[in-house]
């Protein structure tokens, strides 16, 4: 199951580095409209581009206001599969000396009848402590629209309808603008965007360090292993690669930027919740064994 776990994580990272900075990337500096990319990634663009000008337009033009409505909405859309998908890992921590027991009695035992019966028993605990061994595929669902916002806030500012139309100027930013130079060069002309690509860098790692610092009552530290310890390390480390892609990616756009700044803080809301109802599920079992 672990190691399902770690095949989508990098398989989800992989994907998305593929994605953003892949060979073919022309279609990001087109308008939206104008093709470019998989015809259903477009199609998903052109929709969220009709969210964003029409939120926009009912908040007189001010496209923060947009990006900012439609960027909650999509994140809070997701809020079900990110809860199942923590409910799992959960589950499988509490689940674990079941499973640890289950090995250790059909330790040395290959035959196909006891790899069999072992599967059964196995299928039953997972079915017990509510664990579907699907469910880590589901982080997945959320990647074409997460790829469909960052085409959609990198190209509007490139689409005349919206630059005709929408303010994109708040406060000192304009979301309509891209940096000058690479990353550090010219740090003074491009000090707004450095800023933005370290606040997402900064809230992506906090968040990362308070997900992975796991509550007692979430651990099973007597019953792991030392190929779930890698495991759990090699994840980490991709998680960290993670962050450090997703700064560069910050810095080529402002829009993308306040994206992933609100999702990191929903990110940290959405975790602290499922935590508390997941402890509170794991203490009533307690109470009824």
């Amino acid at each position: 199951m672990r190691n399902v776990k770690k095949i989508v994580l990098l398989t989800a990272v992989m994907l998305l580095v593929l994605t953003l900075s892949g060979c073919n990337t022309e279609h990001y500096n087109m308008g939206i409209g104008e093709g470019g990319g998989f015809g259903w990634v477009q199609w998903i663009v052109a929709r969220v581009a009709d969210l964003i000008y029409w939120v926009s337009s009912l908040a007189g033009g001010h496209y923060i206001v947009g990006l900012v409505a439609i960027t909650l909405f999509i994140r809070i859309a997701g809020w079900p599969i990110y809860a199942k998908t923590n409910a799992l890992s959960a589950n499988m921590q509490v689940a674990q000396p079941a499973l640890e027991k289950l090995k250790e009695k059909y330790l040395g035992k290959t035959d196909p009848q006891s790899q069999r019966m072992m599967q059964q028993e196995m299928m039953q605990i997972y079915k017990e402590y509510g664990i579907n061994p699907l469910g880590c595929v589901l982080p997945l669902l959320q990647m074409p629209i997460f790829i469909a916002m960052y085409q959609t806030v990198r190209r509007i500012p490139l689409t005349d309808r919206f630059t005709e139309n929408l303010n994109f100027n708040f406060l000192w930013f304009n979301f309509a603008e891209e940096p000058v130079s690479p990353f550090f060069e010219n740090i003074g002309q491009n000090l707004t965007f450095i800023i933005m690509a370290a606040i997402v860098g900064v809230t992506m790692f906090l968040y990362q360090v308070y997900a992975m610092r796991k509550p007692a009552q979430l651990q099973n530290k007597k019953y792991q292993s030392s190929q779930q310890a890698q495991t759990e390390k090699t994840m980490k480390y991709m998680m960290y690669f993670m962050t450090f892609m997703l700064v560069f990616i910050a810095y080529t756009s402002l829009g993308i930027a306040v994206y992933w700044v609100i999702g990191n803080g929903l990110q940290f809301l959405q975790t602290y919740i499922s935590r508390k109802q997941l402890i509170a599920k794991i203490e009533a079992r307690k109470l009824t064994v």
